[in-house]
Parts: C-alpha cells; structure tokens; sequence
C-alpha cells in the first residue's frame, strides 16, 4: 500500500506540473469544476493491477486519463478500479480498499453523454434513448424561482431543501423559501423531493428530525424521497466528535422513522463521508444520492442519483443550480 501511495503522489506531483494552474481543485460538494471534456467511448477504463502494489498503463492509457480527467482527484482515481481516492480534511489524498461485500453499481460510463452548451449538462442514454431524469436541488440560496420556465427546460424533478438543524444550537429551521418552492414546481408538473440537512447527534435525535420534517412535508405531495443530507458544517458543529457507530445509530434512526412515516428514505452525501464518516454496510437498504463533480463518477457502491455540477443553468433559475440525473423514476414508482 505504501508503494501504491507513493506512486499516486508522484503522478499527481506530474500533472500539477503538466498544468499551468495545477489542474481544477475540487473540494467535496462545493466544488466549482473546471468545464469537463465530453467523455469518449474507447476512454480506457481504470487499471487493476495483479500487483496490488503496482499500477500498470500504457502511455496511450496516460493521455486518455488526463485528457479526460476534470481535475488532479479523477486523474488519480483512473488508475484504480479496485480502490478509492478521496481527499479527506486538509486536502490530503487517501487512497483505500473497494468494499467488496456491500451491493455495487453497474452503470456503464460510456452511455454518459455531454448536452449542455455553455454549461454543463449530461444525460445517460441506452441504445441510444436517454433513460435518466432531468433534475435539481434549490434552497432559499436560488432565491425566487420561475417554476414555469424551470418545467419547460425539461426539469422533471426537484429536491427542494426543507431545513436543517443548527449546527452548534441544535434547532430545527424550516427553509424561508420551502413553501413557495413546493407549490410553485407541483403546480408546473415537477415531482418533488425534499431535502433536511441533519445535525442529530443520536438515534432519538434522528427520529426527532423525520417527525419534524413529516409534519411539513405533510400537506403536500411528496412522491420523490426524503433525503438526509451529510456533509461539512463549513465550521464546528455538535456532531464533529461523533464516532462513525454514532453518525449511523442517528442515520438509521432518521430513515426508519421516515419509511414509518410513509415516505422512502435516501442518503445525499460525497464520496469522504460516504467512505469515512459512516458504516455503509448498516446503510445498504437505503437509496444514495451521490455528489461528485467529474467528468464521469466514480462510486463503486450502489446509488440511484447523481448530483454532477453545483454550475449548472436552468430557465428560470438566476446564477448557478446543481444539477442532477436520476436512474429511477420514483414518480413512477409512487403511482
């Protein structure tokens, strides 16, 4: 492993120097991703090699990886099938094992394809159909939106945040904008989910927060699912000493409490939390909602959404939304 890591270091140490800014930093979900190159259908695939301690390639191999590698981290993880590279606190590089006994992913990237002009949008086709759904994720951050001209860009569903519980105080705030947002994408034909940003630093304190969102999502159609959302405070937060055991009790709790409450629990997070801040062997029956921001993601596990660019443009929408594709129609599902 030590040699695997150093060779990593040394080929990121490469492409800094090839790159006259260093290549785009990505940082997990807030992310502002350089514009990414479409991806090609004989791109190679990561390389796994019978030494677990040595990478093979070729040049051509090399060129493909970087040619099509939104920045430094996907450049890295090209190389690896078998592993994952993230960047934990800090900035600093981790590479660790593929879990192989938690269900995998099966999406084949070359059916990815590039759409967007100007900015980024991706679809993913099957036999040449496109078989993903249009999507995004607001808060009061997007402002007033125009839901009329949002449902006439061809967005088909919507996670609107509900709130989130503070950080150091612990209260649970209901999103200025939720309402408004709710009503204003159901009138135009565009399925919601919601979204909570969590803070629970117990199972009890799990459950609290499903109550509580239920209670507000309760006079509303609500057909995609309830979404606990993990990720950074941006600063210090009561659940920053919480064990991975811990973080996932208050999970579970969260999603049981939620299916008893009539909804379909999901998990929004990036691939460091994911990887560092919970069990996901305890965590298999829930759907993922996945943020990473390359040209094409890397997960090996199961997930049903991808959030791909905090960049995108959407009619209606000023500045920038994230983007999202979703591989299962819950709408669909809910009738």
């Amino acid at each position: 492993m030590k040699k695997t890591a150093l060779l990593l270091a040394c080929l990121l140490a490469l492409i800094t120097a090839l790159s006259a800014c260093g290549g785009s930093k990505q940082e997990p979900i807030e992310a502002k991703p350089t514009t990414p190159a479409t991806p090609r259908e004989e791109d190679p695939e990561p390389v796994a090699a019978e030494d677990p301690d040595t990478l093979t390639f070729t040049v051509e191999q090399f060129t493909e990886f970087l040619n099509n590698s939104s920045g430094m981290w996907e450049f890295a993880q090209r190389f690896f099938a078998d592993r994952i590279v993230y960047r934990g606190e800090g900035g600093k590089y981790y590479i660790v094992p593929v879990d192989e006994t938690l269900p995998k992913s099966d999406y084949d990237w070359t059916n990815l394809a590039e759409i967007g002009i100007g900015s980024r949008e991706v679809e993913y086709r099957t036999e040449g159909e496109t078989v993903s759904i249009k999507g995004i994720d607001v808060s009061r951050y997007q402002g007033e939106i125009d839901w009329e001209k949002v449902a006439a860009d061809g967005v088909r569903f919507a996670f609107i945040r509900l709130g989130y519980r503070g950080y150091e105080t612990g209260k649970m705030v209901v999103d200025p904008m939720f309402e408004a947002n709710v009503e204003g994408a159901l009138k135009n034909g565009v399925a919601v989910g919601v979204y909570f940003v969590t803070q629970a630093v117990s199972e009890e304190e799990g459950r609290e927060e499903a109550r509580f969102v239920a209670e507000v999502c309760a006079p509303y159609k609500i057909t995609w699912p309830v979404v606990l959302d993990l990720e950074d405070a941006g600063g210090a937060a009561r659940t920053d000493l919480l064990t991975s055991a811990e973080r996932t009790d208050a999970i579970i709790g969260f999603c049981e409490e939620i299916k008893t409450l009539g909804y379909k629990p999901m998990l929004y997070s990036n691939i460091r939390w994911f990887v560092e801040k919970m069990d996901l062997s305890r965590l298999t029956e829930y759907g993922k909602w996945f943020a990473q921001y390359f040209n094409r993601p890397f997960f090996p596990y199961e997930f049903q959404i991808w959030q791909y660019t905090s960049s995108g443009r959407v009619d209606g929408i000023k500045g920038n939304v994230d983007l999202d594709i979703s591989f299962v129609d819950y709408g669909k599902e809910a009738e």
